[in-house]
């Protein structure tokens, strides 16, 4: 028997996994490749490459460095770690960057790196900000450096100057860029020249540079800072050239931030001097509550990083690394994508909207990063807010401009307020909701909530003049389900604990639960009473039904087109800088409204533009309105159609890779959340043509209209339309 089983383990550790059929595609720098496997060193038999440099082979899945050679076959020009998986699409673009300082020496010849005259240093990642492992090579071309990157991966480079020449006065040239065919990564290693901004002694200041979206910027310390009267003097290098952000505050008061560049001529410097009235222009809980300011950008909204259900599931001792991003993104163009986000603002309470020390969170000044710890077991819910902000930026010529929209932006709308639950240590819930929506519209849609509800995204409306928005959803095995709604205030919300009020036990699984305006926390509870959670978004909006037949007759006859306008909906995935980037269409019956994947206002300023959230109709000629006197129109959805990634991607943000743009993006068509039903009422015309006096119904008069559907009290002379009392209508000819 003992021999028995050593055999069978020899022969199980001789099983290979299967082999995946895998083509990569080299470039016109990089003409061929080899593969190593990284587990064993082993290499991977690859082939030749046919006439577009292509290699088609089996590998198994695993990790291998593919390493490319110049065009003289035997130049390395880098190598780039690539992972194999089984049952997926395992093709590879590889390009290659050439890097290399212009710079020359008095001689005319190039500075180098064989020479000592600079280094260079270059990252690549993926487009969700993952690190690529890759290796900087030689060009065939003397005095140059490679690298290699796939296609739509980012770069970061710096050319790098000796000591020397850091004596000199030149300072790192920084490069970044998204690739989508081999790349030319190349400039003068600038000359720096000291740069003063001036800011009130209690202002806080940091000048900084943006490598990536969603990273925190890289911080320049000043040579130095002197006093002057109730001013500081900050003193930088800055390197000519170079694009510098900048962010200053004061406790209390407004921020002021945006960038300029750094011009080698000093007449086209921006002159940063900042006083204490620059700070309390307008104060930073400054909430301009309408969605036409500024353009028409204002949404006052945020989205967080928590999950689809608004619930994070952490241990004692477990951290988390929470994002948050303002919406609309605050930014200098919708296609330079140069954004700065507010102050936002961390606040944690229990499940009775007290202060709880369940969790801790630490935040650096002007972050939207914060570090979540678990300090011990318990529930709290994480309230997000952000303060107003002022944006300018400095054109090369140090030309003030304000960011996209206006200068002063504001604080978040306080139903708008983002919130999360954070459960610690807490045992499985053996009740499991149903919260689905548009599930039949959303099958092979790119949002990762799928069918069901994405606590941001699918935003429940309910006309203003109705309480909320009830929605069923079924729950197996819970016991009992309860609902904490936001306490809205002035600047911020918050909650009181959960309660049975405005939830209904249907009697057969499910649950209905009255949605409200902002963002209420659902809780389904098991028999155990260990609970699941869920953030529901409701919002209140406005609708106006019009007969754009006949302007101000409020009687629709087959024929007739109808305008149903809203106002008060929101995009529901606005544009976020390599992410999304899509428009906006209001939807009924499943029947796309839009066919436009971008541009105009359905794509920036949905929120703001009527046209936007229109909808309009044709009653058809031959609508039998006798039989069916009331037309409706069900399924109210918000549809998108644009570029970007999945829905709900941006969860998935790297803190130090960040997300660089996205120029291999998808068009894709998803449907989000839910609009209030339409009914129309169409009149048909009866036979009952008579005298009034002679009408034998016991219904009366209500309303009269003339042919041109104008409506009275008072009959018209001739022929009328008349709605009864009873909700009929009829043709009656009035003597």
């Amino acid at each position: 028997m003992k021999h028995f089983l050593l055999t069978l383990l020899a022969i199980s550790g001789a099983v290979t996994a299967p082999a995946a059929s895998v083509t990569v595609t080299m470039n016109t720098v990089s003409k061929t490749m080899s593969l190593k496997a990284i587990a064993t060193g082993n290499d991977v038999a690859v082939g030749s490459p046919d006439s577009k440099n292509s290699y088609t082979f089996d590998a198994p899945a695993g990790e291998y460095l593919l390493t490319a050679f110049g065009t003289d076959g035997k130049t390395v020009n880098g190598t780039i770690a690539l992972s194999v998986a089984e049952d997926s699409d395992n093709t590879f673009s590889v390009f290659t960057c050439t890097a290399y300082a212009t710079n020359r020496n008095e001689d005319k010849t190039y500075w180098t790196t064989d020479a000592g005259d600079y280094s260079i240093t270059a990252t690549v990642t993926t487009r969700e900000g993952k690190k690529q492992d890759i290796t900087v090579g030689k060009s065939v071309t003397a005095g140059r450096h490679t690298f290699l990157a796939l296609n739509g991966n980012s770069y970061q480079v710096a050319l790098i100057p000796s000591e020397a020449h850091g004596a000199e006065g030149y300072v790192p040239l920084y490069k970044g860029g998204t690739v989508t065919f081999n790349a030319t990564v190349s400039g003068a290693i600038p000359l720096s020249d000291s740069f003063t901004v001036t800011a009130p002694k209690d202002a806080s200041l940091q000048l900084g540079m943006k490598f990536s979206h969603y990273v925190d910027f890289s911080t320049v310390e000043p040579e130095k800072v002197t006093a002057d009267g109730d001013n500081l003097l900050y003193t930088y290098r800055l390197a000519e050239g170079q694009v510098y952000n900048f962010r200053t505050s004061m406790p209390g008061a407004l921020t002021l931030a945006g960038y300029f560049t750094m011009s080698a001529d000093a007449a086209k410097r921006p002159v940063l001097s900042f006083n204490a009235d620059d700070y309390s222009a307008i104060s930073p809980k400054s909430v301009f509550h309408d969605a036409k300011h500024n353009g028409g950008y204002e949404t006052g909204d945020i989205f967080v990083n928590a999950n689809e259900k608004g619930w994070l599931r952490m241990s004692t001792g477990q951290s988390f690394k929470a994002h948050a991003m303002r919406t609309w993104q605050l930014t200098d163009s919708p296609t330079n994508n140069y954004f700065i986000e507010p102050d936002f603002h961390y606040t944690v309470i229990g499940t009775d909207g007290k202060p709880s020390d369940v969790l801790a969170v630490s935040q650096n000044n002007g972050s939207a990063w914060a570090e979540i710890t678990a300090l011990r077991s318990g529930t709290a819910i994480v309230l997000v807010t952000y303060d107003a902000i002022n944006l300018n930026y400095y054109t090369s010529a140090g030309v003030k401009k304000a960011f996209v929209g206006g200068e002063n932006w504001s604080a978040i709308w306080p139903e708008n307020t983002a919130a999360y639950v954070v459960t610690v240590d807490a045992p499985e819930c053996l009740a499991t909701p149903e919260m689905v929506i548009n599930e039949e519209y959303n099958k092979g849609a790119l949002k990762n909530a799928g069918m069901y509800v994405d606590a941001e995204h699918d935003v429940f409306y309910f006309l203003d003049s109705e309480d909320g928005y009830p929605y069923t959803f079924s729950a197996e095995g819970a016991k009992s389900v309860t609902v904490a709604y936001p306490v809205i205030g002035e600047n911020s919300a918050t909650y009181n604990g959960f309660g049975s009020e405005g939830v209904t036990d249907n009697g057969d699984g499910t649950f209905t639960v009255l949605l409200r305006q902002g963002r209420q926390i659902v809780s389904i509870a098991d028999a155990n009473g260990n609970a699941a959670y869920q953030v529901l978004t409701a919002k209140a909006c406005h609708r106006e039904i019009t007969n754009e037949t006949k302007p101000g007759s409020t009687i629709f006859r087959p024929g007739d087109k109808v305008k149903i306008q809203y106002s008060g909906l929101h995009h529901p995935a606005n544009k976020l800088a390599g992410i999304y980037n899509m428009s906006a269409y209001v939807t009924y019956n499943g029947t796309p409204n839009g066919t436009s994947l971008i541009l105009g206002s359905n794509q920036y300023t949905f929120g703001s533009a009527p046209a936007a959230q229109a909808v309009s109709l044709t009653i058809p000629e031959d609508y039998d309105a006798n039989a069916e006197p009331e037309m409706k129109l069900t399924e109210g959805v918000i549809q998108v159609k644009g570029f970007g990634d999945p829905i709900g991607n941006h969860r998935f943000i790297d803190p130090v890779a960040g997300r660089a743009p996205n120029f291999t993006a998808v068009a894709h068509n998803t449907y989000f959340g839910a609009i209030p039903d339409v009914t129309i009422h169409v009149s048909g015309d009866s036979d009952a043509i008579g005298d009034i006096a002679a009408d034998s119904t016991d219904a009366t008069p209500a309303v009269y209209y003339n042919l041109q559907g104008i409506a009275s009290h008072t009959p018209w002379n001739g022929l009328n339309i008349v709605r009864m009392s009873d909700g009929t209508t009829r043709k009656i000819h009035v003597k």
